[in-house]
């Protein structure tokens, strides 16, 4: 039946709109949040997908035992269809993320955007900072090349100090799995399943409470997405290039009872810390970091906008850290386990 002159007519946009429902994106946010250090979420966001991405794709190529671990690496490198610079992309993008999770906490926590009633959004961002870390050394110790090796190896003596806490990072767990293949299986499905529900939960509360800035106009959030996705494109590239020029490379197969590498660059604030406290370092320092994260909306519960004492301890304490980090990269190597 021929349609009628008077009948309306969508155009295509508006059909995927309206199947979409991609109007349920205009909701009003400060024109303030489009700034790009409100972006910072958003990309961590976009690089831990990219994460999840690129890790499934290798997966299918990797080898969880011990013995054959080392060997799918080198296949991934050197046979599997853009193998070497996928796994340079997850190389990179983990280190990407690093740098927006942490840049996006420091500029939050300086802001005091963690008071109520927003604590649950605070803690839920500082779970998945720490999930995050945990990812980096769960990573580290699948190589299982020589700083691999190195990692599993802390993984047992961190295991070993804390006792039941620490009993699944020991072979005695249980005797029917290698703990490599364990490790690999925290690293593909429990962490990802606790950084999707904690992402989850984070984006909803920032929906409904909304972004804490002050700003005198507004806008609304496809507007904010549509920059986002620009400003994810463009990171994109430059990580991807950098995959090309910068590969992640492999080290030699792993000698037991060694220790003469460094870890992967985000956590060598841990491993300064280590060269003074031996390997209760890799204990005490991240307990004591993102305990006092994750305390802070309960030491700072101050309505005035004058920064406390949480404001300046908590900037101590990243200024302490940076000076771990850089004796960790400036220092030489050695030994921490059994000391």
């Amino acid at each position: 039946m021929p349609r009628s002159d008077t009948e309306p007519t969508a155009s295509r946009p508006d059909l995927v709109t309206e199947r979409l429902a991609l109007t349920g994106l205009d909701y009003p946010i400060p024109a303030a949040a489009n700034r790009f250090r409100h972006m910072l979420g958003g990309l961590t966001a976009f690089f831990l997908t990219i994460l999840v991405l690129t890790g499934v794709y290798l997966a299918q190529f990797y080898d969880p035992s011990p013995e054959g671990a080392y060997d799918s690496v080198r296949f991934i490198i050197v046979r599997a269809p853009l193998g070497d610079w996928i796994r340079s992309l997850h190389y990179w993008s983990a280190g990407a993320a690093v740098l927006t999770i942490t840049a996006h906490l420091a500029v939050t926590f300086w802001r005091r955007v963690y008071r109520r009633p927003r604590e649950i959004t605070w803690w839920a961002g500082v779970a998945m900072a720490g999930l995050l870390f945990l990812f980096l050394v769960t990573g580290t110790a699948l190589r299982n090349d020589q700083e691999g090796s190195e990692a599993l190896a802390h993984f047992v003596a961190g295991g070993n100090l804390t006792g039941l806490l620490g009993r699944f990072f020991t072979p005695e767990f249980t005797a029917s799995t290698p703990l490599l293949s364990r490790i690999f299986s925290l690293h593909t499905s429990a962490l990802p399943l606790a950084l999707v529900a904690l992402m989850g939960l984070h984006f909803w509360l920032i929906r409904h409470l909304g972004i804490s800035v002050r700003s005198d106009g507004s806008s609304v959030f496809r507007t904010h997405l549509r920059r986002l996705t620009g400003v994810a494109l463009l990171t994109f590239a430059v990580v991807g290039f950098a995959a090309v020029l910068f590969p992640e490379g492999l080290g030699y197969p792993a000698v037991a009872g060694a220790e003469i590498t460094k870890p992967f660059w985000p956590v060598l604030w841990i491993y300064g810390l280590e060269n003074l406290l031996g390997a209760w370092g890799m204990i005490l320092g991240p307990t004591l970091l993102f305990g006092f994260l994750a305390l802070t909306p309960l030491f700072d519960r101050s309505e005035a906008d004058r920064r406390g004492w949480v404001s300046w301890t908590g900037l101590l304490l990243g200024l302490v850290v940076v000076g771990f980090w850089l004796y960790g990269v400036f220092g030489e190597a050695q030994q921490h386990i059994g000391m």
